[in-house]
C-alpha cells in the first residue's frame, strides 16, 4: 500500500512539476516580449502614462514594472519545479518538505494577489479610460513632436507608433479633440500623427488636408488608442491572471502529493 501511494505521489508531483515549469515559462516569455513588443512602453510616450494613475500608482510606474515582475514570478516558479522534480525523482524527504513548506507560502501570496488583481482589473477599462480622456481634453495643446510639451508630443508619438487615434474610435468630424485646448483653436478635425503617413521625420512640414481637416475615411488610423491599448496590454493582463490562476491550482495538488510522498518515506534520505 504505502508503495503504491509513494508511486502515484511520485508521479504525479513529477507530470504536475512539467506543467508547472511550462506555467512559468508562460508567464516569464510573455513579460520578455512586452519589453519590445508594446509601443506605449516607448520613451516618446513615458511622459504621458507618467500621468495617467490607477489607485495612486501611475502606468508609467506599472508598464515598466509589470513585465519584470512576470520575469522574476516565472523564474521563481521554474526554480520551485525544478526543487519539487529533484526532490521526488531522488527520493529527497528533506527537499520535498522544503518544497512544499515554499510552495504553501507561495500559494498564499498568490491567492492575495490574484484576488486584488481581479478585483482591480475589473474596474481598470473604465478608470484609465477616463484618465486618458481627462489628458487629452485639458493638456493636449499643440499638433507637434515638440518635447517642451510632453503630453501633447506623447498623445502624438502614441497615434504615429500605434496607428490609433484620439482616445474612442474617430467615425465623423466631431471626435474627442473637439474639447482639447488644441481643437477648440483650429479649423483641423484631428492632427498629423493620425494620419497613415505620417512619420517622424516628415512630421513638422506635413500637410494633408483630406486627413487633418476633414476626417477623409482611409486617410487616418480610425481605432481609437484605448482600445488598441486594451488589445495589447489588457490582454496580456488577462492572460497572466488565468495562467496565474491555473498555477495556484496546480499547486494545490503540488502541496497534497509532496507531503503524501513524504508521508510513504519509512526514513530520511538526504
Amino acid at each position: 500500500m504505502v508503495c503504491c501511494v509513494e508511486t502515484i505521489s511520485k508521479t504525479v508531483i513529477i507530470a504536475l512539476n512539467i506543467v508547472f515549469m511550462v506555467l512559468g515559462l508562460a508567464i516569464m516569455v510573455p513579460g520578455i516580449l512586452m519589453f519590445t513588443n508594446i509601443d506605449f512602453l516607448s520613451d516618446e510616450i513615458t511622459p504621458l502614462l507618467d500621468k495617467i494613475s490607477f489607485n495612486g500608482v501611475n502606468l508609467g510606474s506599472i508598464s515598466n514594472n509589470l513585465p519584470m515582475l512576470f520575469i522574476i514570478i516565472g523564474g521563481v516558479i521554474l526554480a520551485i519545479a525544478a526543487i519539487g522534480l529533484i526532490g521526488a525523482c531522488c527520493k529527497i524527504k528533506t527537499l520535498l518538505v522544503v518544497y512544499a513548506i515554499i510552495l504553501i507560502v507561495l500559494l498564499i501570496a498568490q491567492i492575495i494577489i490574484l484576488a486584488f488583481f481581479f478585483l482591480l482589473r475589473s474596474m481598470l477599462d473604465d478608470t484609465i479610460k477616463q484618465e486618458f480622456l481627462n489628458q487629452l481634453q485639458n493638456s493636449y495643446k499643440q499638433d507637434a513632436l515638440d518635447k517642451s510639451d510632453e503630453v501633447s508630443s506623447s498623445f502624438n508619438y502614441m497615434f504615429m507608433q500605434m496607428e490609433c487615434c484620439g482616445i474612442d474610435p474617430v467615425t465623423s468630424t466631431s471626435n474627442d479633440f473637439d474639447n482639447t485646448p488644441w481643437g477648440r483653436g483650429t479649423a483641423q478635425r484631428i492632427p498629423k500623427g493620425c494620419c497613415k503617413d505620417v512619420t517622424e521625420n516628415n512630421y513638422a512640414s506635413y500637410s494633408n488636408a483630406a486627413c487633418t481637416d476633414t476626417a477623409t475615411s482611409g486617410q487616418y488610423w480610425s481605432e481609437g488608442c484605448f482600445d488598441k491599448i486594451m488589445n495589447s496590454f489588457g490582454a496580456t493582463l488577462d492572460a497572466m491572471g488565468y495562467v496565474c490562476l491555473i498555477a495556484v491550482l496546480v499547486q494545490i495538488l503540488l502541496v497534497v502529493f509532496a507531503f503524501c510522498l513524504c508521508c510513504s518515506y519509512a526514513t530520511d534520505i538526504v
